[in-house]
């Protein structure tokens, strides 16, 4: 099995020494994982921000788990430590989520730390049998559940049903940070759709 270096302290850091464990070049994995030599090289040397998404990509190029690239075998517990910094959004990549949890298998709770270009597109969330949570640290974020919408800001909290149709995106100038939270439902899960009333945030403008 090959291993990272335990002591690399950001995830380039890691992919690069789990690719040089595994013999790889550059182009090697960006062949593979179907991205570009330069792309990567940035990637290895935090100078951009790579999706989650980027990340599984990279991380199964490895024959890795994607936990692998946030921590070590031996570790008896998940730590993110602050000093390892958090990525930036880009143009390219405007949506960037940061998990706070391994993401091994099929977790029933995730928690992520996401953040938003300014003027990001909309993005549908996947619906799924569950509950979700938002906490906006800074910034706005507007989120859509159901036929209703919502604007967010720092301190502000939302808790919906995950079954409703919700997207969001930031229509501010600024970036926005959030607490994302998501549970799957138990095998005798019921919709709150139906068991539950949804009170609307009130809003100092109105909406």
């Amino acid at each position: 099995m090959i291993k990272g270096d335990p002591l690399a302290e950001s995830i380039g850091e890691r992919i690069k020494s789990f690719r040089i464990g595994h013999g790889m070049t550059l182009a090697e994995l960006g062949e593979k994982a179907n991205l570009s030599t330069s792309y990567l090289s940035q990637i290895e040397r935090d100078k951009t921000s790579p999706s989650l998404s980027t990340l599984e990509t990279i991380a199964r190029s490895l024959n890795i788990g994607l936990r692998s690239l946030f921590e070590t075998d031996d570790e008896a517990a998940f730590v993110l430590r602050g000093s390892n910094g958090t990525y930036t959004p880009t143009q390219r990549d405007p949506i960037v989520r940061q998990p706070l949890m391994p993401q091994i298998g099929n977790p029933e709770i995730e928690v992520y730390r996401i953040t938003f270009h300014p003027h990001s597109a909309p993005e549908q969330i996947d619906q799924f049998a569950g509950e979700e949570i938002i906490y906006v640290l800074d910034g706005e974020l507007t989120i859509s559940i159901g036929e209703e919408q919502f604007v967010l800001t720092a301190g502000d909290s939302i808790h919906y049903d995950a079954l409703l149709f919700h997207s969001w995106k930031s229509e501010s100038d600024n970036y926005c940070t959030i607490i994302w939270g998501r549970a799957r439902s138990l095998p005798d899960y019921q919709s709150s759709i139906t068991t539950r009333s949804w009170n609307k945030i009130t809003e100092e403008n109105g909406i």
